[in-house]
């Protein structure tokens, strides 16, 4: 690329000169040529070939020389590619230079090319740019500087800058690796020469003529340069901060700075200088007073007086003012300058005071207009908002009344007060260096930098001197954890547009540094071996001058109105001043800073509101003394009128406390933490202030006195939400104070001993000033109070407050004693009691606890104070027993007893109570953390856990651990509260789990009684349940190391249990103790709540189940007569008292009860087993279940045949089992019937039912023969009631299925004896009940929603297989029992169609159709009839009955959809042509001719197809059959419908044929049968003639009308089968 440029660029020289300039075209040519002979392989080679070929720029330079533009534009672009590339051969240098300084008056283009090369040249030619080629280069830039084209002068300017640095760097090159050449110059100094080489001379001429330019003046190598003044100054200013070391190291350059540029420093600060030289000028002596100060001593000391004289108001103008302070800003912010100036300057005597007399300086400079900076008796806050106006400015400054004259449209710059908002600039004017007027400044710019200046040079000194304050060590657990808190500390509010201030957080920093090592904090001044003494003295001896200055500013700056901001700086200032004072231990100072601080924590009108106070109250009382203390103590004003003098003084409403005041009290508290070591009686001030801020904030509603404050117009709008941001601010450094004051409590607990002791005298002092408030109030030990000399206010004996006031008042210190007492548990620890602090402490707060009369809020704090110091104090412990803990841990538990035991001394009102629950629940959690900590340790102490545990039951009546006298069950042991139950238990269920093998035998006792209280309770159900779950925790641990035989017969009543358990004899047995446990459990099992009392049951049983197998048969007795018995006793009379109201928990009581004590005693029939006991413990159990079953409830009916079926069961297996015993289960079964019940609505008695018919089976196996005739009617009629009178099933239906009483009393229907014909028949006729049951309508004892169907469907069955079991042709009873089945089973064949509940599977009709037909054969019937014609007439009815209902069907009475007519006309026939088969070869035997009509009279009825006209059949029974036949009546045309059952009808008219048949004479008959059937001929023939005459009839009649219309289908169907019939009949 380089090549094909330089080839374009001298083509177009050639081209251009051709005629035009001959030398230039011919030099042109021949580089051209030199260019293109040479290798063209890359950039880099040609470049290298063109550096040895110096006459190649020739063209260029000669171009340049033309100024022809045209001929120059080419000519600069070939020589800046040559420079860019490093092609320009370094002999070619000077004409280049010289060739660029030709084209400097040319057109922009060709200037910007020449500025483009220089950077290039200092790259690649930067070692050959000396001397005369360097000061070559500074003039080509100075010329294009003087260029009137920004661009030009711009770029110019940082070509100079460039080359500045570089000429500079090179001197620091030259100083690390010397030439080996000679010098090149020697520099005459004010004390002799210095010779230079090359880089050095340079940069000597370089900026001696800069200087001299500056001024004004000729240069020596800069020939022909011109320099404006400021930008002389911007090049020196660029020198100084780039090449400091530069400079210091060469004493030429240093001998240039104090002759040439000092001098013009003070010249431009001395004379009136525009703006933009003051600005430069004041840079510059910032640069050198960092850098150079001991290099120009006497020149610094000049500029610096300079620049105080020119801080006066009077001297200089604002902005030069201003210059001067940011200088001052900018020196006290250097910690290490500012020392430098002190040893310099203020420690030598024949110096100046630089240092005091600045800030002597600030201090007058901070109050010469109060007004600006809103100062007032007291600091008050600015918001910071966009839309504030003057006006609302100034009502917010303290001490500001009246109106305000201030136009609302005033702008930013006249606003008083100081803030970051208009008191600032946004760029400072020390650093406006391009403008040639001062900005618009503030008027309180000036005083805001007053404050910052104050602020860095605490600051400054803090960062020094603290670290030299703690030596450097690991910070422990505990330590890294109050870092981590004070990191999280909030932070004071920051208003919209301000940045957060991180220098909070720096100052806590530093505090919790130093109170992380106060235990050990060094004097600095006392590290004399240390390296940095030195500057640790200067920064004593400043401190020592200096704090006067400081205070004084600082204080006038309280006193002023500051932002937040601002306001945060301040005070971190001075605090961290105060710090070092007393890290340093300048006691005057620190005295003197912390009451400053101190008074700014207080608002203004705190003084005379006490002193005003005291004035009345003492005239009241009469207290001269008190009179003489606020005439001589405090600071505060005088309260209006004279002492002594009888006039009412008026109580001032005190000021309402400020954020403001807080930052200080934060301040004043951090203090307290850094310097508490070093403070000694100086506590007072902080304590003192502290509880003063206190008194105010309970005496001053602050909130209702913003809102009586009334605004001036123009804030109405947002004094709402001035009072809000007042209240978020406050509340925010409230958090703030209580978060250091944790933090000064916790540093105690690192003091030396001397000076912990000196902390408590002074709150001792404290309290004894306090005490005066109330006269109630008791007595403390004796105090020290002869140490007054650090009081700064009136002392307080006197003032008058409201009880709720000083009852907050002495609140408030009880918790400050507290606090200080938590944090110095680890001290009390490692002494005793009386010499730790730990007796006064514990006596006052547990005197404060039971005080009746004391404010509720004073007890409540007392208790807190106290279970925390407990607590921590017994958590020093280690878990494992020792001797020094359990009397550590003893005396913790002792202190809480004596707190629950002062709760109770009086009756108290409703108030006072609920404090004391407040205080007593605390109490319990307390025990719960000693337990939970150091339960193992305890082993004499138990019995004071105890108490403590069960004092929630005091004053309720009932028996307390330690009683002599035990009644169990008899008092209700109510507590005060739900929540003292739930925290109380929370200790005992740590005992129960964790330490019950701690316990000794005589506390396992107290421990029993204990959770039955807990049991007994109602105010929690869940603690009362957990309860009673450990009875069985306590039963397993009592069962470790002993096996229960039970026979001990000296406790064979509950009253010996309860005297041995109450005697004061020695340990109690083990198997006393589970007796008593037991009893515990069955009193409990009557408790008014059904869970408890269920969780009693289970938890009895589950005893009894796990440890059964242990005990003996006297224990087995004992257990049933003191536990069993008496259980059921009390369940079933609880039961009965509350049936009314609650039977329906009670009796599910009842039910469980009934079932773990028969479950037990199925238990123990092993043990009982061949034991006389045996019958009188049955006899007693039968008896109570009787008594239950008395109650007539359905559960517990159900629960006593349950567990007397289990037990049966049981007793079957049991060999040697009276069998006698049996009576009193069959009377059990025989009285209490469920059936009886008297039944209420929605009730189900299902189950009960089910229960007593399961337990007869099992009675029935065990009997003897079985039941007895009597027995068995009482079965069948226990059995048919139970059917009859049982529920309805629940969300199911009777109609396909059986319910289960149903199916069991049916089953139960077998256990009837059938050995005797007449409890057979009164079996079969109690089933065949059962068959009709379902059909009974009306029948008032059956519920509605039963249908039976699916029972009678059953009992046919069993019905059937009776009568097929016992049916015998040669017994008498078969008639009689066939006609009972018979006519049970009539019924439902008769309702076909009628009845219309049906279930799945087989209609009961056919079902009842089949049975019928499968119970009859001819062999029976043979011999009924054979064997006894007369008593088969009941038989042949039903018989006759049965076939008539199978010949008839109600068609019009089924539903069409559901109902198959021509299967079940099928069937019909078939079970009809069945049971004629059967029975016509005997009924014509039957001498009934009734029966025979009857049976004729049906087939006649059922044969009818058609409805015969009513004059053809016999009008009245009167009636000849076939009189109706003669009769005369009008023929029918209509057609007449056939009957549905046409075919069935058919049959029967065939039937009615086969009768009147006459039999072959040849066929072999009996003389009989032949008499038979001519017997039932004869019945049927008239039948049969009146059935052919109706049909013949009905043609006779009806056909003439018809005419022509062929007769019905039907109709012709039927003659022609009557006719062929009639034909074929022999």
């Amino acid at each position: 690329m380089t090549a094909r440029i330089l080839n374009s660029e001298l083509s177009t020289i050639i081209q251009d000169s051709k005629r035009k300039n001959t030398d230039l075209r011919n030099a042109a040519e021949k580089s051209l040529a030199d260019l293109k002979a040479l290798p063209n392989t890359s950039d880099a080679q040609v470049s290298a070939d063109l550096r040895r070929r110096p006459n190649f720029v020739t063209p260029f330079v000669i171009a340049c020389s033309t100024r022809n533009v045209k001929f120059a534009a080419s000519g600069v672009n070939g020589l800046l590619r040559l420079v860019v590339s490093g092609g320009l051969s370094p002999d070619s240098l000077k004409d280049a230079l010289q060739a660029f300084e030709d084209c400097v008056s040319l057109v922009l283009d060709v200037q910007l090319k020449v500025l483009q090369a220089i950077p290039s040249l200092l790259q690649n030619y930067g070692n050959n740019l000396d001397g005369k080629l360097l000061a070559s280069t500074f003039q080509l830039c100075f010329l294009l500087h003087g260029s009137k084209t920004a661009v030009v002068s711009n770029t110019a300017a940082a070509s100079l800058q460039q080359l500045l640095s570089s000429t500079f760097e090179k001197v620091a090159a030259e100083d690390e690796n010397p030439p080996s050449a000679d010098h090149v110059a020697t520099i005459a100094l004010q004390n002799g020469s210095i010779p230079l080489h090359q880089a050095a001379a340079d940069a000597y001429y370089l900026l001696k003529d800069i200087c001299v330019l500056t001024e004004g003046g000729e240069p020596k190598i800069l020939l022909g340069a011109s320099l404006s003044s400021s930008f002389g100054l911007e090049l020196l200013e660029i020198i100084l901060k780039s090449h400091v070391d530069t400079l210091v190291e060469h004493k030429e350059q240093t001998y240039l700075l104090r002759t040439h540029m000092m001098p013009l420093i003070v010249k431009i600060l001395s004379e009136k200088a525009s703006f933009n030289l003051t600005v430069r000028a004041v840079r510059l002596l910032r640069l050198l007073l960092r850098n150079f100060i001991s290099a120009m001593i006497d020149e610094i000391e000049m500029a610096m007086s300079l620049i105080n004289h020119l801080l006066d108001l009077n001297t200089s103008i604002m902005w030069k003012r201003i210059l001067c302070l940011e200088l001052l800003k900018d020196t006290f912010d250097d910690p290490q300058l500012v020392r430098s100036i002190y040893a310099l300057f203020d420690e030598q005597k024949d110096r100046k005071n630089l240092i005091v007399n600045h800030l002597a300086s600030l201090v007058r400079l901070a109050a010469e207009k109060p007004a600006l900076i809103g100062s007032g008796q007291q600091s008050s806050g600015l918001e910071a908002q966009q839309d504030f106006s003057a006006d609302q400015i100034a009502v917010e400054l303290a001490g500001f009344s009246g109106p305000v004259g201030t136009s609302t449209a005033e702008s930013n710059l006249s606003r008083p007060g100081i803030s970051t908002q208009w008191s600032t600039l946004r760029v400072p004017c020390i650093d406006h260096t391009d403008k040639a007027e001062s900005p618009a400044i503030p008027v309180t710019y000036p005083y805001y930098l007053v404050l910052t200046c104050i602020n860095g040079f605490s600051e400054g000194l803090s960062k020094f001197v603290l670290p030299f304050t703690t030596p450097a060590r690991t910070k422990s657990k505990r330590e890294r954890n109050s870092t981590h808190d004070s990191q999280n500390m909030p932070q004071p509010i920051v208003k919209e547009g301000e940045e957060p201030s991180d220098g909070t957080n720096d100052s806590r920093s530093e505090v919790q540094s130093s109170a992380q090592g106060k235990s050990s904090l060094v004097n600095p001044l006392a590290l004399v071996d240390h390296e940095m003494y030195d500057q640790v003295r200067i920064s004593a001896l400043i401190m020592e001058h200096c704090w006067p200055a400081f205070l004084a500013t600082s204080s006038t700056f309280f006193n002023a109105s500051l932002d937040s901001e601002n306001l945060h700086a301040l005070i971190r200032s001075f605090q961290k001043f105060t710090q070092i004072a007393g890290l340093l231990e300048l006691t005057t100072p620190r005295d003197a800073l912390l009451t400053e601080l101190a008074k700014h924590a207080v608002p203004v009108t705190a003084g005379r509101f006490m002193k005003t106070s005291n004035s009345a109250v003492s005239k009241h009382r009469g207290r001269d003394e008190d009179e003489e203390t606020d005439s001589t103590d405090g600071e505060g004003s005088p309260g209006p009128g004279a002492p002594g003098k009888a006039q009412k003084v008026p109580r001032p409403t005190p000021t309402p406390i400020a954020p403001r005041n807080l930052l200080c009290l934060r301040a004043l508290l951090n203090l307290g933490i850094a310097l508490g070591p070093l403070l000694n009686a100086s506590w007072m001030i902080i304590l003192e202030s502290l509880h003063q801020v206190d008194v105010v904030l309970i005496n001053s509603d602050w909130r209702s006195v913003q809102g009586h404050w009334e605004p001036p117009k123009g804030l109405a709008d947002r004094n709402h939400e001035g009072k809000a941001l007042t209240t978020d601010a406050i509340g925010t450094e409230m958090r703030a104070v209580e978060a250091v004051m944790g933090r000064l409590y916790e540093s105690t607990s690192d003091l030396p001993n001397e000076a912990f002791f000196q902390l408590l005298r002074c709150f001792k002092n404290l309290i004894y000033i306090v005490s005066g408030l109330r006269d109630e109030l008791p007595k403390l030990s004796k105090v020290d109070i002869s140490d007054r000399r650090h009081a700064r206010l009136g002392s307080m004996s006197g003032l008058h407050m409201s009880d709720m006031t000083a009852s907050k008042t002495l609140m408030l210190l009880l918790d400050s004693f507290g606090h200080i007492g938590q944090n110095n548990v680890a001290r009390m620890s490692r002494q005793q009691a009386s010499n730790s602090g730990w007796s006064i402490i514990s006596e006052l707060l547990v005197d404060h606890i039971g005080t009746p009369n004391e404010n509720a809020e004073v007890r409540i704090s007392a208790a807190q104070k106290l279970n925390a110091l407990v607590n921590k104090l017994a958590v020093t412990t280690t878990p494992e027993s020792s001797q020094e803990d359990e009397g550590l841990i003893s005396t913790c538990l002792e202190t809480l007893s004596a707190a629950v035991s002062s709760l109770w001394r009086s009756n108290s009102t409703t108030s006072a109570s609920s404090c004391s629950l407040e205080i007593h629940l605390m109490e319990l959690e307390t025990l719960v953390s000693i337990l939970e900590h150091c339960g193992g340790a305890l082993q004499s102490s138990w019995n004071t856990v105890f108490l403590v545990i069960v004092s929630i039951f005091q004053n309720t009546g009932g028996p307390m651990i330690g009683d002599e006298k035990r009644h169990i069950g008899l008092h209700a042991f109510d507590p005060q509260s739900p929540k003292l139950v739930r925290s109380s238990f929370t200790s005992l269920q740590l005992i129960c789990s964790d330490y019950m093998t701690e316990l000794p035998e005589r506390c396992m006792v107290m421990l029993l009684d204990t959770l039955y209280y807990f049991c007994s309770q109602d105010q929690d159900f869940n603690i009362s349940l957990t309860s009673m779950a450990f009875f069985r925790s306590v039963s397993d641990h009592l069962r470790q190391d002993e096996l229960f035989d039970g026979e001990n017969e000296s406790c064979s009543t509950e009253s010996d249990i309860l005297r041995f358990i109450g005697s004061d004899s020695g340990s109690v047995s083990r198997s006393i103790i589970w007796d008593y446990l037991l009893l515990h459990l069955r009193y409990l099992a009557t408790d008014g709540r059904l869970e408890v009392r269920h969780g009693a049951l289970h938890t009895l049983f589950g005893i009894l189940e796990t440890c059964g197998d242990a005990l003996g048969v006297v224990a087995w007795r004992r257990f049933f007569r003191l536990i069993c018995f008496e259980l059921l006793f009390a369940v079933s009379a609880k039961y009965q008292e509350q049936e009314n109201a609650d039977g329906s928990r009670w009796d599910e009581t009842c039910v469980l009860a009934v079932q773990r004590v028969s479950n037990t005693f199925m238990r123990s029939l092993k043990a009982f087993s061949g034991h006389g006991y045996f019958s009188a413990i049955w006899h007693q159990l039968l008896a109570k279940f009787g008594e239950l079953l008395d109650a007539g409830n359905l559960g517990v009916g159900q629960a006593v045949f349950d567990s007397l079926a289990g037990i049966l069961v049981e007793l079957s297996g049991v060999p040697g089992f009276p069998k006698s015993a049996l009576g009193s289960a069959w009377a059990i079964w025989q009285d209490h019937s469920p059936a009886e019940y008297k039944l209420t609505n929605k009730v189900d008695n299902q189950d009960t039912l089910t229960a007593y018919l399961r337990f007869i089976p099992q009675l029935h196996s065990m009997l003897d023969g079985g039941f007895d005739p009597v027995q068995s009617e009482t079965v069948m009629l226990r059995l048919k009631s139970c059917i009859i009178q049982s529920t309805p099933i629940i969300y199911g239906s009777d109609v396909d299925e059986m319910s289960q009483v149903q199916r069991l009393a049916l089953r139960n229907m077998s256990l009837i004896s059938t050995s005797s014909s007449d409890m057979l028949i009164k079996l079969a006729k109690e089933i065949g009940s059962l068959v009709t049951m379902a059909f009974q309508v009306g029948n008032a004892k059956v519920q509605k929603g039963k249908t039976f169907v699916a029972l009678s469907k059953a009992a046919m069955d069993v019905l059937a297989n009776l009568v097929k079991h016992h049916c015998n042709p040669s017994e008498n009873f078969t008639a009689p029992l066939l006609a009972i089945a018979l006519h049970s089973l009539k019924i439902p064949i008769q309702l076909k169609y009628k009845w219309k509940t049906e279930g799945k599977g087989t209609p009961t009709w056919k079902k009842a159709t089949s049975t019928a037909l499968s119970i009859l054969n001819t062999d029976l019937l043979r011999q009924c009839t054979d064997s006894a014609p007369q008593n088969a007439q009941e038989l042949w009815t039903a018989i006759i009955s049965i076939s008539n209902a199978i010949a008839a069907a109600d068609t019009e009475a089924c539903d069409p959809e559901k109902t198959d007519i021509l299967a079940d006309q099928s069937f019909d026939i078939e079970s009809f042509n069945q049971l004629q088969s059967i029975i016509i070869p005997f009924l014509g035997s039957i001498p009934n001719p009734s029966l025979h009509r009857e049976y004729m009279h049906s087939l006649f009825t059922n044969s009818l197809i058609h409805e015969p006209h009513p004059d053809d059949l016999p009008l009245t029974p009167n009636h000849t059959l076939l009189s109706g036949l003669a009769t005369k009546h009008i023929g029918r045309v209509q057609a007449l419908p056939p009957t549905r059952r046409a075919k069935i009808s058919y049959v029967l008219l065939d039937h009615l044929f086969s009768l009147v048949t006459t039999h072959d004479p040849s066929a072999a008959a009996s003389a009989s049968t032949t008499t038979e059937s001519i017997t039932l001929a004869r019945a049927a023939a008239p039948y049969l003639i009146l059935r052919v005459g109706v049909v013949l009839k009905a043609y006779i009649y009806d056909q003439p009308l018809r005419g022509l219309m062929p007769q019905p289908l039907s109709q012709k169907r039927e003659m022609r089968h009557v006719l062929r019939k009639v034909v074929g009949l022999e």
